[in-house]
Order: structure tokens, then sequence, then C-alpha cells
């Protein structure tokens, strides 16, 4: 099997594919953002500009944060952030903006940052992979299969999520795993602040590795990019050609947990760029 750069640059591939079958207005959205429409602060472990550049959005790196012109902002996975980004980034989602941001920012950036919100439960994750179970509309619910969840990889010392203001906060995804093994389910979180908005996710937007729990997930890519992504045969064999692989070259998980995060930056860049208001939902997780 392929390994998980290859499933990343592939996922790009079929994620724009599938844009241009089923929704070429989100993908002509997306082909307009400018590199200074989107601003990502490096991080000491994920790589989100990664995923960006696979999917051919230039984003401008570590900009000045209190002149940004941007219209979403990435903070990646940081073992510690300035005070002063903190509270430039604070007041542009205030103002407007929306950010993402991923693992340990919980703690040390999205705390201090919007208080009152989300917090890191105290206790970190082991390393281990995990069922995601995305909510009902969620950014990502164009592209689940049912019976076959997402595997994602929580690296070593992953920070759980404790939502603190429930009445304010939408839970985009939880993961039963998370909740029998740290009594803590949430996987994705994102709530309003001012006149912008925030998204928080648990582990890294790039996944080194996956799993294949299922005789599902054991298939080959090309189930995923069908059942998943409801492709079209000759958009599959589009992707196959573009991206130079085999139906077998990655099984459906590998793929599968790719596509979940590339689709997820994409949709958010969208949605960011059109300045769509995220709408309540209703807790639809039985646990």
């Amino acid at each position: 099997m392929g390994d998980m750069k290859k499933a990343y640059e592939v996922a790009a591939i079929a994620v724009r594919q599938r844009l241009a079958e089923q929704r070429p207005e989100d993908l002509q959205v997306l082909n307009k953002l400018r590199k200074q429409d989107v601003a990502v602060y490096a991080g000491s472990f994920d790589r989100v500009e990664d995923i960006l550049a696979c999917l051919n959005v230039s984003c401008t790196m570590n900009p000045d944060a209190s002149k940004l012109d941007a219209q979403i902002i990435f903070v990646n996975c940081s073992s510690g952030y300035d005070k002063t980004l903190i509270q430039h980034l604070s007041q542009q989602v205030n103002e407007g903006k929306w950010l993402v941001s991923s693992d340990w920012a919980l703690g040390r950036f999205i705390e201090p940052a919007f208080p009152g919100m989300v917090k890191f439960t105290g206790r970190a994750t082991g390393d281990e992979v995990i069922s995601v179970e995305p909510s009902l509309n969620s950014l990502w619910s164009d592209v689940v299969v049912l019976g076959a969840d997402p595997q994602w990889w929580l690296e070593g010392s992953s920070h759980p999520i404790e939502v603190l203001s429930p009445d304010k906060v939408a839970i985009e995804a939880a993961s039963h795993d998370l909740l029998s093994r740290h009594s803590a389910p949430v996987v994705a979180a994102s709530f309003d602040w001012g006149r912008g908005h925030v998204f928080h996710v648990i582990s890294h937007f790039w996944c080194k590795r996956s799993r294949t729990p299922t005789q599902r997930h054991q298939g080959p890519c090309t189930d995923f990019l069908k059942a998943g992504m409801k492709l079209s045969d000759e958009s599959i064999d589009k992707v196959l050609a573009i991206a130079q692989i085999k139906a077998d070259t990655f099984n459906f998980a590998q793929l599968q947990s790719a596509v979940t995060s590339t689709e997820l930056i994409a949709q958010l860049c969208i949605r960011a760029a059109r300045a769509v208001p995220a709408k309540p939902r209703p807790r639809i997780f039985p646990w």
C-alpha cells in the first residue's frame, strides 16, 4: 500500500474532482482564493500548509497578525504561541475572520483567545487511532460512508476537548473511542466569536497512518471514491489517471482518512470565503 503523503495528494485530486462534478460553484470559490486570503501560522507538529498545497491553494506563512488581509487563518498544533499573536488573532476573529486550529492549540491558544467556550481536559491521549463520527450537516458529511467511520490517528499526547458552553458550541464530530478511553468524545467543535468563527479539531489534519478495522476499510481506494465521494466511474478513472495510481495502491481506510482531512480544509476555505455563518446543530450522538 502507498504512503500517506501520496494519499493526501490523491485525496486533493479527488476532492477537487468531486467539487467539479457535484458542486462546481464551490470549486470556483476555492480557485479564486488568493495567497493573501489564507494565512497559516507554523506549528511544531501539524502542517496544514501541506494539505493546502495539495489542493493548489496558496497561503501566506506567518504574516503580521496585526495587519491581516486573510479570510481564513490556520493555527497549526504547536508547543507554544506568542501572547501578542493570540491577542491579535482573537481580535481578527472578533472582527469577522475564520480561525481553524489543531490539537495542542486547544489549551495554548484557543482557551486564552476565546475563553469560556472549550478547553483541554488535562488528560492527554496515547498514540492511537480512533473512529470518527461526523455529525449530521457537518462540513464533511458529504463524504461519510455509513458503517465505515473514518479512522484518524491521534499522535501521542493529543489533547481531548471539553465543551464549556454547550449552547454556543457545535460538535462537528465525535468518537465513541474517545468517549470510552478518555471520557471526552468530541473530535471537532466550532463556535461563533464576535462576527467571526472558530473551528478546532483534536489531533492533526496531516495524519501519518490509519487502520483497517473492517473488511470495508480493507477494500481498494476506488470503493471509497464511489461510496464515500459518490464519484462517477468517469471521474474515478480521471482521479486514478491524474494521480498515476491503481485501484489498490491505497486501501479504503487510507484514502478515507486523507480525504476527510482534505475535504474539511477545502470546505472551511470555501465557507470562510463566503462568510457563511455556521448553523446551530442538535446533539445527535446517542451517548
